[in-house]
C-alpha cells in the first residue's frame, strides 16, 4: 500500500508540476517574457525595414529585366544604379536586425527556464531571417553584369543596319567603289556581334541572335559580290551580274521584315540566369513577409504587462465608485465577504 500510494502521489505531482515553458505555469515565465517582449518588438520593426528594402530591390530587378528586353538601355542603366544603392540598404537593414536580435535576453540553452515557448518560437522565427538575404549581393552582381553585357545587342544590330543601308545607297547611285568601301563597316560590326554572341552563349540561348547575324552577314556578302561584279563590268549587265543580283535578292528575302525579332533575342538572353535572379529576390521577399506576419501574430504566452504573477481582478473592479450592486460586497484587500448589515431598529421611548 505504501508503494502504491507513493507512485500515485508521484504521478499527481508530475501532472501538476509543469515545466515553465509549457504555458501551464505562466507565472513562472512572466518576468522573462516581459523582459524579452520589448526587444522582440524592436527586432520585428527592424524586420519590417528589411522587408521594405528587399521589396524595393525586387521592383528594381523587374524593371531592369523589362528594360533589357525592350532595349531601353537608358532606363536599364539607371535602374541598375538604383538597385545597387538599394542593395546597400538591404545589407544595412540586415545588420541592424541581427544587432537587434543579439539584444534579446534569454535566448541561450536555458531559455526554457525563463521564458515561455511562445517567446522562444517568436525569437527563433526572427533569428532565421537575416540569413535569407545572404545571396542577394551575388544575385544582383549576376543581373548587373549580364544585363550590361547584353544591353549592347539592340544598338549593335541597329548600327549594322544603318551601315548596310548607307553602302546600298551608294551602290544604287552607281558608286560601286564607294559602296564596297562602306561595306567594311558592317563587316566589322558583324565580327563584333559574333564575339558578343559567343560570350553570351556561356549563360544564355543565342540561337535566334546567331541566326540573325548569319542572315545579315549573308546579305552583306551578296551586296559585296554584286557591286564587285558591276564594278568589273563597268555597270553592264552580264551573266556574273545577273547571278550576283539573284543571290542578293535571295539574301534580302531571308532578312527579318521587322524589329520584333530583337524582342525575341533579348527575351532569350534574359532567360540566361537573369530571370532566376528576379525569382530569387521574389522568394526572399515572400519568406520575409511570412516571417513578419508570423512574428506579428505570435501570442505572448504570458499575462499582460499590467498583470503580475498571481494577480486577479476582484469582483468589485467592474463597478464604479459610489455605485451599488446586489449581493455582499468585498472590501479592498480582504479575503472574506463583509458581514451584511441588518435593519436599523429604533428602541421605544
Amino acid at each position: 500500500m505504501a508503494i502504491a500510494l507513493a507512485l500515485g502521489g508521484a504521478g499527481v505531482a508530475t501532472a501538476l508540476n509543469h515545466p515553465p515553458d509549457t504555458g501551464f505555469r505562466t507565472e513562472l515565465t512572466w518576468a522573462g517574457d516581459n523582459a524579452a517582449r520589448p526587444a522582440l518588438d524592436a527586432a520585428t520593426a527592424k524586420l519590417q525595414a528589411l522587408s521594405d528594402a528587399v521589396d524595393a530591390l525586387g521592383a528594381s530587378s523587374r524593371t531592369a529585366l523589362a528594360s533589357l528586353v525592350a532595349g531601353d538601355t537608358t532606363t536599364l542603366v539607371a535602374t541598375l544604379t538604383q538597385g545597387t544603392s538599394q542593395l546597400a540598404q538591404v545589407s544595412a537593414a540586415s545588420t541592424a536586425l541581427q544587432t537587434g536580435l543579439d539584444a534579446v535576453p534569454y535566448t541561450g540553452d536555458g531559455a526554457a527556464l525563463s521564458v515561455s515557448a511562445a517567446t522562444i518560437t517568436r525569437y527563433q522565427q526572427l533569428a532565421a531571417t537575416p540569413a535569407l538575404t545572404a545571396n542577394l549581393e551575388a544575385d544582383w552582381q549576376v543581373l548587373s553584369a549580364r544585363a550590361m553585357a547584353a544591353s549592347g545587342v539592340p544598338d549593335l544590330l541597329a548600327n549594322h543596319d544603318q551601315q548596310t543601308v548607307a553602302a546600298a545607297k551608294q551602290g544604287e547611285a552607281g558608286h560601286y567603289q564607294a559602296a564596297l568601301a562602306l561595306l567594311d563597316a558592317p563587316d566589322a560590326t558583324i565580327a563584333t556581334a559574333r564575339k558578343l554572341a559567343a560570350a553570351l552563349a556561356k549563360n544564355a540561348d543565342v540561337t535566334t541572335l546567331s541566326l540573325w547575324i548569319d542572315r545579315q552577314a549573308a546579305y552583306d556578302a551578296s551586296l559585296r559580290q554584286l557591286y564587285t561584279a558591276l564594278l568589273t563590268s563597268k555597270g553592264k549587265v552580264t551573266d556574273a551580274v545577273r547571278a550576283a543580283f539573284a543571290t542578293e535578292e535571295a539574301a534580302k528575302a531571308s532578312l527579318p521584315t521587322s524589329t520584333k525579332g530583337i524582342v525575341v533575342i533579348m527575351g532569350d538572353i534574359a532567360r540566361g540566369g537573369m530571370n532566376q535572379v528576379v525569382i530569387d529576390i521574389e522568394t526572399v521577399r515572400g519568406s520575409l513577409a511570412a516571417a513578419l506576419a508570423s512574428s506579428a501574430a505570435s501570442p505572448s504566452g504570458s499575462p499582460g504587462p499590467s498583470e503580475g504573477p498571481g494577480e486577479s481582478a476582484s469582483p468589485s473592479d467592474s463597478a464604479s465608485p459610489g455605485t451599488s450592486s446586489p449581493g455582499p460586497s468585498r472590501s479592498p484587500g480582504s479575503s472574506t465577504p463583509a458581514r451584511p448589515s441588518g435593519p436599523v431598529v429604533t428602541p421605544p421611548p
